[in-house]
């Protein structure tokens, strides 16, 4: 059975008050997304005052006659009249604060916000300090089985001297309109800056964007990252079914990922492979012999699957 879901972070109203980044955002009414959230100000929220229109204010007399018998009742009615205001909240057009330094003390990191207006997190856990791994669930937002192995991920104990790092998706408007692209129709795995490199229109399979890591997913991974300094990276893919083999340490760690899940090893074809989020990454941390690589998901990943592949992730953190 494939795992296809929208994005639902753990305790959003929570986690958003324990970042500490003193903004507000308003982000788009999605009527898909219930996970969505808007904060707006409180003027900002629709009123209504409904009720039938009565009588003229003053008193009115109605009189009955009946079996010979009169009767005169008086009464005072207030009249009410029916208001309504409509607010439309919109899209916020204030572009997101420049990236600049994260607390990484923190289990809970705000890293920035996508073209739409949606939050991008990342969750630590294990041992702080330990060897840093990042699991990045999604890039291209309808291929999301990796969300079930970030699930998994978050149901198991980190093994000591491990500090596990989960970026659930670095394109949240992508899943959430279950579109490969961004908010700006972007294919956020070819703007990375290393090697970039001009590809198509907005809307094509594989645009690039207007320049290297013009996107604002793009700088807020890029910015947190180079931070974060991990000593391995996955960024998990759809459909090919497949771990592209590498050299030396890299291509251990690749093959022994396959061998624990049961991927063939094969080359990754078919695309223009210029700005790629994983290539960059390891030609960013190549001095200190960091691993980053692109797991291929079949087209679909059963639950029994998703385990698999989150022991596989805590037994290649372990491993040299």
């Amino acid at each position: 059975m494939s795992y296809r879901r929208h994005v639902h972070h753990r305790s959003r109203t929570s986690l958003l008050v324990g970042l500490g980044l003193g903004l507000a955002f308003i982000a788009p009414a999605c009527a898909d997304d219930p996970a969505n959230i808007v904060a707006i100000d409180a003027a900002a929220v629709s009123t209504a005052t409904t009720g039938a229109l009565a009588p003229e204010a003053g008193s009115s007399t109605t009189s009955s006659t009946a079996s010979s018998t009169t009767t005169t009742t008086t009464s005072t009615t207030t009249t009410t009249t029916s208001t309504t205001t409509s607010t439309t909240v919109a899209p916020t057009t204030t572009p997101p604060p420049p990236p600049g330094p994260l607390d990484l003390t923190q289990d809970l990191v705000g890293l920035g916000y996508s073209v739409e207006g949606r939050p991008i997190f990342a969750e630590r856990y294990g041992t702080p300090g330990g060897r840093r791994v990042l699991v990045v669930g999604v890039i291209h937002g309808n291929e999301d089985d990796g969300l079930a192995i970030v699930d998994e991920l978050r149901r198991r104990v980190a093994p000591d001297g491990v500090e596990l790092w989960i970026v659930e998706s670095m394109n949240p408007d992508g899943v959430a309109n279950q579109d490969r692209h961004n908010g700006n129709q972007v294919d956020l795995n070819r703007n990375f800056p290393y090697k970039w490199g001009p590809i198509g229109a907005p809307g094509d399979g594989q645009y690039a964007g207007t320049g290297p890591a013009s996107e604002p997913e793009t700088q807020a991974m890029i910015n947190f990252m180079q931070q974060l300094q991990p000593d391995i990276t996955l960024w998990y893919h759809q459909d090919l079914f497949v771990v592209n083999p590498a050299q030396g340490r890299e291509g251990r760690v690749r093959a022994r990922y396959a061998e624990l899940t049961g991927l063939p090893m094969g080359q990754i074809t078919g695309g223009i492979y210029t700005g790629i989020a994983a290539t960059w990454a390891r030609n960013e941390f190549r001095p200190a012999d960091g691993v980053a690589f692109i797991v291929e998901l079949g087209p679909t990943l059963s639950a029994q699957e998703a385990s698999v592949h989150a022991d596989a992730v805590l037994t290649i953190a372990t491993e040299p």
